[in-house]
């Protein structure tokens, strides 16, 4: 069950001077400190996070680690959001988006008519992660319209709100992996499975995926992972190891800035670079497996 209040974590950039406008790691650093979301509104980015015991010990790690993203000038405010809050408060200004030319996202409260061979997701914003609002998810939707194939077997890490899964699952995947350590998240996104009918294509997996292992189930031909770089690093050998021969793996979550070090060390694994999808300071990447296993 959702707590019946959150805590509201909003940090404000200067908008003049060093660094201005230019928030770097800081969306997803608020998510790592688990925030269900970046809201993103001038030089303002506002995430709710669950209740944390020890507020005054929480404000201080969150004070922490904007410190070290080094924004000088940025300031931090906080509050409580009660639950039932949160969906006006994201309902501004979100509506039907065209992602590509056949992948069509909009919120429950405006559905529009699609033409034939358009693939409509409704999805409505929540506290998990994905509503095609933010750069990453759209690279990784991008990049996926044409990769996806008629009967494939696709593996979505970090799965979020479940928006890329379900994709997957409209674009002909006959089988999704959805693997999401947040409880919440799974929740939200066994309803948005069952919303865009897909619920039968799509298993959604509590888990807090590390790679050491390969991905549970055999071979993918596919594998999509929207999170930052510090995490999908480590996670490269094993998604090489989980991949059938020829397949592919969509990774974001990426700064422009770090494009260089990712393509090193997938290059290192026998992932090659296929195609790159920048938008702004991000950066989404789809790698094929080359037909030698490193």
């Amino acid at each position: 069950m959702p707590p019946h209040r959150w805590l509201s974590i909003t940090v404000t950039l200067p908008s003049d001077g060093p660094g201005a406008g230019s928030p770097g790691l800081l969306p997803s650093t608020l998510v790592e400190l688990g925030g269900r979301g970046v809201e993103e509104e001038g030089a303002s980015f506002t995430t709710y996070l669950p209740p944390p015991e020890d507020l005054e010990g929480f404000l201080r790690l969150v004070r922490s680690r904007i410190a070290e993203l080094a924004l000088p000038g940025a300031e931090l405010r906080w509050g409580w959001r009660a639950h039932d809050d949160w969906e006006i408060l994201w309902r501004k200004g979100l509506g039907p988006r065209s992602v590509t030319d056949r992948l069509i996202i909009a919120p429950s409260w405006e559905v529009p008519d699609v033409e034939e061979g358009q693939i409509l997701i409704v999805l409505d914003p929540g506290m998990a992660f994905g509503t095609a609002e933010h750069a990453t998810t759209r690279g990784c939707l991008r990049l996926m319209d044409s990769r996806v194939e008629e009967g494939d077997r696709i593996a979505d890490v970090g799965s979020g709100s479940g928006i890329l899964s379900i994709a997957a699952a409209h674009l002909g995947a006959r089988e999704v992996l959805a693997m999401e350590g947040d409880p919440l998240a799974c929740d939200a996104a066994r309803e948005n499975l069952i919303a865009n009918q897909v619920q039968g294509k799509v298993r959604v997996a509590q888990e807090e995926y590390r790679g050491s292992e390969p991905l549970p189930g055999g071979r993918y031909q596919g594998i999509v992972a929207n999170i930052q770089s510090s995490v999908l690093l480590p996670l490269l050998p094993a998604f090489r190891d989980s991949l059938a021969e020829g397949g592919w793996v969509i990774l974001s979550g990426i700064l422009a800035e770090e494009r260089r070090s990712v393509l090193s060390v997938a290059a290192g694994y026998g992932l090659d670079l296929e195609e790159e999808d920048p938008e702004g300071e991000w950066w989404t990447g789809a790698f094929r497996l080359s037909k030698a296993r490193t």
